[in-house]
């Protein structure tokens, strides 16, 4: 307790000017301005207490917006989907190739469709011939008419295989036009993009995992802060028992004044004027401490709200850390992912286009190659009725002597060109044989990668852009969220501090009050005998009232120091006065 002696005095009021009731009141103004605002200052770091706790849960969910397990998976998909990529013009190439060899054999089949088609002709040609000249020789029976009708008759059904093996070539033709640009685009594009769109995926997959590491450290940092604030909200919040403290405290001084004017009217004037003095030294001494212990206390109060409002801005900062200050910034990175799985999401496709059409052909090419074999097959088998035919024309044309050497002639003819026929079928059976292989391959080749693709390329970029497209939009809506609820944070501490202005008003109030006392202590004197009971009388009353020890204690040191005979109150253990100190230690 300050000295009521080393405090200095303003001018002493008279006794007869001294409005008690106008103090009690006054006072009474700053005991309710206290509880009012107090009660605002609790409710506004109530609030905030739930605000960071939203704050934090925010956090939370916008690290998991991209979680370590989804973007361990999501990485390794995009390193997957880049390796793929990069062996795909080699696969490309691969296919091209076998496209021209598909091209190469068609054509040399397409080659021997007219010397086959001659060759029938020809064929036809000596038939009739045939007939004609056994119809010019009397001893040649019917049967060499016979027998020239049935190899025109097998010829012409020759001429019809060919003309529909000439067809499906012609077919095959128009299937490999369409496939050779779609081949040769997608050839040119991956020469062109696949080692960009490679180092892009490489960059994204690198990007993402250090993305997900920052945002980590991140919310490492910030869970630590936030569990820090909501302490320190919390401490503040058991710190504010000091309004209660004052109030009481001010209640009580408020009652001391209105004693003064309840003395005994029976005692003299002048032993009534001492009493008096005599507790104005005691309210002056209880109004000083509240007052500098209310100052304390606020002062205190006021830098931990400071550094709550500091710490809940670093919080904020920590998220534009990770996310940049607003939604923009971090779909922005999420984004400019997306765009770059896009492009090698976009080539992975044409490349599955390009595989399934070619695919198409190759079954295709298979299927008509095999129908050109039949085709080949039922001329070859043509060709040799027609052979064996020609042999016994031949044979028979001996037995009838001169008469029969033209016809002779004729079949030898015939059976010089049936051998060229076997020739050119012979030829084209292997070039449908090369090309029925390579139809094979493309359509096996075009398979297994369409396999690889779909689960390394395909399937791994899209599930990588649906991940990022969901973080995206995760974090668009989580971004916004934790802004508001920090900026929410931050309104409410801001609030409270500003809340605490009030305590200008109070400290004037009460320092008045304080002066006032003082200067009416002034005139008190060491407690005479002839006083003893009234004084006595009065502090017995206070000291019922008082609920703290420090109340207590400043009573019992001023009845030391002045010589009042009352039975000394001891000091108890009243959590809410005690509690200060315990405060002061573990919040400042």
């Amino acid at each position: 307790m300050m000295s009521l002696e080393s405090e200095p005095t303003r001018e002493i009021p008279c006794e007869s000017k001294f409005d008690a009731h106008g103090m009690v009141q006054k006072m009474e103004t700053v005991r309710l301005l206290i509880e009012t605002n107090f009660l605002d200052i609790g409710k506004l770091l109530s609030q905030a207490v739930d605000g960071i706790s939203t704050l934090a849960t925010a956090l939370d969910e916008l690290a998991e917006a991209l979680s370590p397990a989804t973007i361990a998976s999501t990485t390794q998909q995009l390193h997957d989907a880049s390796a793929k990529i990069s062996s795909l013009p080699i696969k490309q190439s691969a296919r091209r190739s076998t496209i021209n060899l598909l091209e190469t054999q068609r054509d040399i089949l397409s080659s021997y469709m007219e010397n086959m088609r001659r060759n029938l002709s020809y064929m036809r040609a000596f038939t009739v011939s045939i007939k004609i000249t056994a119809g010019g020789i009397s001893s040649a029976d019917s049967e060499f008419s016979v027998f020239a009708q049935e190899m025109r008759t097998r010829i012409e059904a020759g001429r019809t295989e060919v003309d529909a093996l000439e067809h499906g070539l012609f077919k095959l033709k128009g299937e490999l036009q369409l496939a050779v640009p779609k081949t040769d685009a997608v050839e040119r594009n991956c020469a062109n993009t696949i080692p960009e769109v490679s180092e892009r995926l490489e960059d994204a997959a690198t990007l993402l995992a250090k993305h997900r590491s920052k945002i980590a450290a991140v919310t490492a940092d910030a869970s630590t802060l936030v569990q820090n604030v909501r302490k320190q909200v919390v401490r503040m919040l058991m710190a504010l028992q000091i309004g209660d403290i004052t109030r009481q405290r001010i209640e009580h001084i408020q009652t001391g004044i209105a004693l003064l004017e309840s003395i005994d009217p029976d005692i003299p004037p002048q032993d009534a004027t001492r009493v008096r003095a005599l507790l104005c030294v005691l309210l002056t001494a209880q109004l000083d401490a509240t007052l500098n212990d209310f100052n304390e206390e606020i002062e205190q109060i006021t830098r931990g709200l400071d550094g709550l409002s500091s710490d809940a801005a670093s919080l904020l900062s920590l998220r534009e850390v990770a996310y940049g200050k607003n939604a923009g910034d971090s779909m922005g990175f999420l984004q400019s992912l997306e765009q770059r799985i896009g492009v090698a999401a976009g080539l992975a496709i044409e490349i599955e286009e390009a595989d399934a059409l070619a695919h198409d052909i190759g079954n295709k090419a298979a299927t008509s190659a095999r129908v050109l074999s039949d085709r080949l097959d039922a001329i070859q088998t043509m060709k040799s009725d027609v052979l064996y035919m020609a042999l016994n024309t031949t044979i028979k044309s001996t037995r009838l002597g001169d008469e029969g050497r033209p016809l002779g002639i004729i079949a030898t003819e015939l059976r010089l060109h049936a051998g060229y026929l076997e020739a050119s079928a012979n030829t084209c059976v292997l070039a449908l044989k090369n090309l029925i292989d390579a139809a094979n391959d493309l359509s096996l080749e075009s398979s297994e990668s369409a396999i690889v693709e779909e689960m390394t390329v395909g399937t791994a970029l899209s599930a990588a852009i649906a991940c990022i497209k969901t973080a995206a939009t995760t974090t668009e809506r989580d971004t916004i969220a934790l802004a508001g609820h920090g900026e929410e944070v931050l309104n409410l501490l801001t609030r409270s501090r500003g809340q605490l202005d009030f305590y200008l008003e109070i400290n004037d109030t009460l320092a008045n009050a304080r002066d006032t006392l003082r200067g009416l202590a002034a005139a008190a004197e060491p407690c005479g005998v002839d006083i003893q009971a009234p004084i006595s009388t009065i502090f017995k009353k206070l000291a019922a009232i008082y609920t703290m020890a420090q109340e207590r204690d400043i009573q019992a040191e001023v009845v030391g120091q002045w010589n009042i005979n009352i039975e000394s109150t001891s000091s108890s253990d009243h959590v809410i006065a005690d509690s200060i100190d315990e405060y002061d230690a573990e919040l400042f």
